[in-house]
Formats: structure tokens, C-alpha cells, sequence
């Protein structure tokens, strides 16, 4: 047998005690395709086998210390070389006994010694050959393995460029702005609409380039918003004029991005968007002036109308129906005056002119003074108000619009109560003040908790329950403009509770 010049010697271990027996095997075994290695004794021969793969082991049967028939037991054992071929060596050929010992412990073949060195030779031949052969297999595994693969890769790199120009396409097929980032921030990409738009391209939108397309005034908002979403991971969305190319006009845009993450919740890019809405910001400011405008207009005559109710209410000589007529008038015009109030206060609260007049109050007082004016309306509806209040909680509060939240609060939880008792509480809890309201009526679902606070929102049908669905919106902003928070606890069929928490000095 000859080796090829790309082949690789194959080891061949040979096990025995004696110097010129080991001599001798090597001597019959000298080829360049072998790699021989001796040992002398059976834990030579295990630190051996540690070290590498051998195609054969040759092992003398009769060893001191360890023979080779614990030796053998030893190797077959071991996951690794479980399967190596044992060939042993003895003098004692001619004993039955030992030779199927060495079948049992697992041996290949059985030689005596002295050996023939043809034998020898052949067998030891077939054995590196199937090594040979295994170890070629092996390597064609792995290179199939790895090339399969490295065709998985491909596949999914051209799955990604192709989803990637799919992507590119829509972008540049839709009307609005789109644009990427990276995580840091960093324009990536924008379509071809954001060119045409703004005359800037791409490859001038380096740093914070982009932000010279927005006005002046909305600029540092924008950048402010835009660093807070990327430091924290939050979806971004900020209101900015941007500047039309072809006219220098600035129109209202909606701007939105949102992070894509990989499977650890890490942010990959950027994806967003930029929306012309200068239509509907125009149409929203319109319904806001008509709002208060239509506001004012109705205070006066509704005014002139309530003192001239209360003036009649003070007559001596009234009738006990017409005076019951009256009192129901008056209650009707207060319900209206409040209506009025919540249109006011929604418009002030959308152009940013919703007024807080901060100062030392006891909000225990102010909530008795409220439950004492609610309590007939109450008593009315069956809802009878009970009060845990406490000690007296001062802060740092506008007394008109705390007055405004409770009433809110009061008439929500009277409207949906269903009759049935509403209590008030109140507590200061590190350093705020902690108010809560609750009900025993139909309950909101879960998915409702958070939309009954935006404006014009309610959870319960229209047909059947009044109101312009404003109340809890302006509670909100309220709250809000102290520095506090508002949230409900909710159980459809089971009632509500409204938990407010403010801080006892002014935080805006």
C-alpha cells in the first residue's frame, strides 16, 4: 500500500511491557502511511488513547500492573474509543480460556507471538483502511454539512434582500414620508415622496440634518422627543410643520416611528413615518374656536337666566308646584352652566391655555364642601355618598379645579352607580395626597379603562346614559397639570373605582 502525497499518516498504537517486543512489531510496521506509538504499560496506553484517535491498537495480553484485558475493558468503556479494533498479542496461543476472554472484553482478532510479520501487516492494513475510509466519510459530512449550511445563509440573505427591496418598493409607492433609522438615532434611508417634499436628500440628512426641513419653532420639541424615544426604546410621535420645497409653505405633519427588535428585545432600527395633516389641524382649530365662542355666547343669557330663576326661588308668596317648577329649572341651568364649563375648559385644554391658580388649601374642606352640594343630585339617583376623609391633607393646589375633579368624579360615579352607595376617600401617603371614588355599578370593561379618559370617550352606551363624555377627559388634565395621575380600577357588573394621586406641591 502507498500513500497519496494529500493523505495523512494513520496512528497505530502498540501496547507491551518489553522493549524488543515493541522493537520488533515496530519494525514489521515501519511504513510512511502509519504513525506509530508505543506504550509500555496499560495507563501509558490510556493517556494515549486521550490524546488522539488510532485506527488500531495492538496490545499485549499478559502486562504487569494492568493486563490487557483490563486495559481493553478500560477503552470499551469509553464513548470515544468504544469502537477502536484491539488486536491481542500473547505467547500462550494455545490457551482456549484466554482467547475467548479477549473476545468478551472485546478484542478483533488474536496473534501470537512471536508474530508473523505478513499477518501482521495484513490485518493491521484493513483496519487503517476502514479508518482511512470513516475519517474520509466523517470529513464529507462536515463539508456537506457546512455547505448546506452556507446555502441556508444564502437562502436567507436573499430572502432578506428581497424582503428589503419589497420594502423599498412600497415605501416609495406610498404618498406619505417614510424613513428609517438605526439604533442610535440615525437617518438610514428616506423614500423619494420625503425628496420630493422637502428637496433634501439623503445623503444630506447626516447627524440631525434632517431637522432643518422642520420650522423653527418645532424644531428643539421635535429633537427632544425624537433623543427621548431612542434613548428609552418608546414608539416616538411628535406634531411639527414641515417645509414644502416648491412653495416654502409649512404644513402640520403627524410623525411616527416605532423600534423593531430582535428576539432579546434589542432595538434593530427604526421605522417611521411622517403624515400631512394639515387639513385636519386646520378643521380641529375651527371646532375649537367655534367651541369657545359658542361657549361664551350661551354663559351670558344662561347667567342672566340663573339669577333670574334664583330671584323668583326668593319670592315669599310662590305656590309649593310653580316653586318645585322653579327648583327644577335651577337644577337644569346649573347641569347646563356645567356643560358649558366642560366646553371651555376643552378648548383651553387643546390650545394649551388651561389655567391652574395654585395655592395652600385643605383639600378635606374642599371635598366636604363639594359632597355637601352633590348631596341632593345624589340622594336623587338613590346613591347615597359615603365619606372617609381623615385628618386634614394640605397642599399646593388650584382649590376651583380640585372643586372641578371631585364634581367629575362624583357625577360619574352617581351616573353608572345604579343606585347603590358611592364613598369617597382620602389619605396622604408619602408625600401625596391619595382620593378615591368608587361605585357599585355596571363596571367598565378592561379593555375601556384607559379609552374613557380621552375626549368625548364612554363606556357605556349614549342612548342610555347622558353626558357629553368629557368629564373624565378634563379630570385627566387636571390631574396632569398638577403633576399627578389618575387611573381606574374596573370590573364589569361589579362598579368602579377612580384613584387619584397628587403631589402636595405643584409639579408642572
Amino acid at each position: 500500500m502507498t500513500m497519496s502525497v494529500n493523505e495523512e499518516a494513520v496512528d497505530v498504537l502498540l501496547v507491551d511491557d518489553r522493549s524488543e517486543d515493541l522493537l520488533a512489531l515496530s519494525s514489521v510496521l515501519a511504513r510512511p502511511e502509519y504513525h506509530l506509538v508505543t506504550a509500555r504499560s496499560g495507563s501509558e496506553a490510556l493517556k494515549r488513547l486521550l490524546e488522539r484517535d488510532f485506527a488500531v491498537v495492538l496490545l499485549d495480553v499478559m502486562m504487569p500492573t494492568m493486563d490487557g484485558f483490563e486495559l481493553a475493558s478500560l477503552i470499551k468503556q469509553r464513548e470515544r474509543t468504544r469502537l477502536t479494533p484491539l488486536i491481542f498479542l500473547t505467547a500462550a496461543s494455545s490457551d482456549v480460556g484466554k482467547i475467548y476472554r479477549g473476545y468478551s472484553v472485546g478484542a478483533v482478532d488474536y496473534l501470537p507471538k512471536p508474530v508473523d510479520p505478513d499477518v501482521v501487516r495484513a490485518k493491521v492494513a484493513i483496519f487503517v483502511e476502514l479508518f482511512r475510509k470513516d475519517r474520509l466519510l466523517r470529513r464529507q459530512a462536515i463539508a456537506l454539512s457546512e455547505a448546506e449550511r452556507r446555502e441556508r445563509e444564502l437562502q436567507i440573505m436573499e430572502l432578506k434582500l428581497s424582503a428589503e427591496r419589497r420594502y423599498m418598493n412600497l415605501a416609495e409607492a406610498i404618498p406619505q414620508i417614510v424613513f428609517t433609522a438605526d439604533p442610535s438615532g440615525e437617518i438610514s434611508y428616506a423614500n423619494r415622496r420625503w425628496v420630493e417634499y422637502t428637496g433634501i436628500e439623503p445623503s444630506e440628512m447626516k447627524g440631525k440634518s434632517w431637522l432643518q426641513g422642520i420650522h423653527d419653532d418645532d424644531r428643539a420639541s421635535a429633537l427632544r422627543a425624537w433623543e427621548a424615544s431612542v434613548k428609552d426604546g418608546e414608539i416616538f410621535e411628535a406634531e411639527f410643520r414641515l417645509r414644502r420645497a416648491r412653495d416654502g409653505a409649512y404644513r402640520w405633519h403627524l410623525c411616527r416611528a416605532v423600534p423593531e427588535r430582535d428576539e432579546t428585545g434589542q432595538v434593530l432600527a427604526w421605522l417611521g413615518t411622517a403624515t400631512d395633516f394639515q387639513e385636519l389641524k386646520q378643521a380641529i382649530r375651527a371646532r375649537d374656536e367655534f367651541l369657545s365662542i359658542a361657549s361664551h355666547e350661551l354663559r351670558t343669557p344662561l347667567t342672566a337666566l340663573k339669577l333670574r330663576v334664583q330671584g323668583m326661588l326668593h319670592g315669599k308668596e310662590l305656590e309649593e308646584r310653580t316653586r318645585a317648577k322653579l327648583e327644577s329649572v335651577s337644577r337644569q341651568t346649573e347641569r347646563l352652566e356645567r356643560l358649558i364649563d366642560s366646553l371651555l375648559d376643552v378648548s383651553r385644554i387643546t390650545t394649551g391655555h388651561l389655567e391652574i391658580e395654585p395655592e395652600e388649601i385643605d383639600l378635606v374642606s374642599v371635598i366636604e364642601e363639594v359632597i355637601e352640594r352633590y348631596r341632593e343630585e345624589a340622594s336623587q339617583s338613590g346613591s347615597r355618598i359615603d365619606v372617609d376623609l381623615g385628618e386634614p391633607v394640605r397642599g399646593v393646589w388650584d382649590r376651583m379645579r380640585m372643586e372641578q375633579v371631585l364634581t367629575n368624579l362624583l357625577s360619574n360615579a352617581v351616573k353608572y352607580g345604579d343606585g347603590k352607595p358611592v364613598s369617597v376617600r382620602l389619605r396622604a401617603e408619602n408625600g401625596k395626597a391619595e382620593l378615591s371614588v368608587s361605585d357599585h355599578g355596571i363596571g367598565i370593561a378592561e379593555a375601556d379603562c384607559a379609552r374613557i379618559f380621552e375626549q368625548f370617550e364612554r363606556a357605556a352606551a349614549r342612548r342610555n346614559y347622558g353626558g357629553l363624555g368629557m368629564g373624565l377627559y378634563i379630570t385627566r388634565q387636571i390631574v396632569v397639570a398638577h403633576g399627578g395621575a389618575v387611573r381606574v380600577e374596573s370590573e364589569l357588573g361589579a362598579g368602579s373605582t377612580f384613584l387619584v394621586s397628587l403631589p402636595r406641591s405643584l409639579q408642572r
